[in-house]
């Protein structure tokens, strides 16, 4: 079979859809209101990567959203790994995205009641996984602070992201970075921000940002690079003293950045800490791979 760029499989409680049907309807909340919970991973070889990982985030989300109390994850990874499994070889692997909706309508307004949990899975072909170093706006808007709606959460509305990717696609950027309210450097509008100085990592602390399993792997090979990591509140000028800057996601792993608006940083792909934790990464996804296969 061949595998076009646009090519999609749907997934919804483990029956795999065909034809058009495959969506929600515009009276579901999840459309209305963004209320619907999901993790986007990486499916290399038919193994998806890290994925009681992304479950367990799942199920955090759910509960924090309140829609269900509990999941039933072995269910959830035996449909997964059968979606997994029936997907056509592409030398690029596949995008999985897995998305929880409730599933009931909203025709009289919001409605706050318990329903069933529909679980859909939607795979699409990977391009290759080079990632070129992107050009950085920063975003006329803020980010949404952890008290109005926790980080931790990996929920359906991306409004705020998606104004300031796309007004920064507009000025000619490849993508934005939020700023609280008081000016701390928070995160890209689908990715984490790193960046390097005299030798040290930093990044924003925990609190403000969606602290991606990605986040965590490049945490986790820093240490063991005895590479000091700072979390914490930083500014844009701190931010502009940088060596090296990069992004962190777990479809495009690590990214590196060649500008914050005007200001430039170093980018080279064999050199470097941003080269040394991208490879350190790789490392590390081949291994899971080869563990899954077992």
């Amino acid at each position: 079979m061949t595998v076009k760029s646009d090519t999609l499989f749907f997934w919804c409680n483990g029956v795999p859809q065909d034809g058009p049907d495959h969506g929600l309807p515009l009276h579901h909340p999840a459309v209305l209101y963004g209320e619907s919970a999901f993790e986007t991973l990486r499916v290399i070889e038919g193994q998806p990567l890290y994925l009681s990982r992304h479950l367990n985030r799942l199920q955090h989300t759910v509960q924090g959203l309140g829609l269900a109390p509990t999941l039933d994850l072995p269910l959830m990874e035996e449909e997964l790994l059968s979606a997994a499994a029936a997907l056509p070889d592409h030398p690029h692997g596949w995008r999985s995205r897995i998305t929880l909706v409730s599933d009931r309508l909203s025709v009289n307004g919001i409605d706050g009641g318990a329903a069933p949990i529909q679980r859909w899975i939607m795979m699409v072909p990977l391009s290759p996984t080079e990632c070129p170093p992107l050009r950085v706006a920063v975003s006329a808007y803020e980010k949404i602070p952890p008290r109005s709606l926790p980080s931790s959460w990996k929920h359906g509305n991306y409004l705020s992201s998606l104004i300031s990717l796309r007004q920064a696609q507009q000025r000619g950027f490849d993508d934005a970075l939020l700023l609280t309210s008081e000016g701390f450097v928070t995160e890209a509008t689908s990715a984490n921000l790193f960046w390097v100085r005299d030798g040290e990592l930093k990044t924003c602390r925990d609190e403000w940002v969606f602290a991606g399993i990605t986040r965590e792997r490049v945490i986790q090979h820093a240490e063991n690079e005895q590479i000091p990591v700072h979390q914490g509140e930083f500014t844009l000028e701190d931010l502009n003293q940088a060596e090296e800057v990069f992004t962190t996601s777990s479809i495009r792993g690590v990214c590196p950045v060649t500008s914050v608006e005007s200001t430039r940083f170093r980018v080279d792909q064999k050199e470097g800490l941003t080269a040394l934790l991208a490879h350190r990464l790789k490392d590390q996804d081949e291994a899971e791979v080869s563990r899954s296969c077992r």
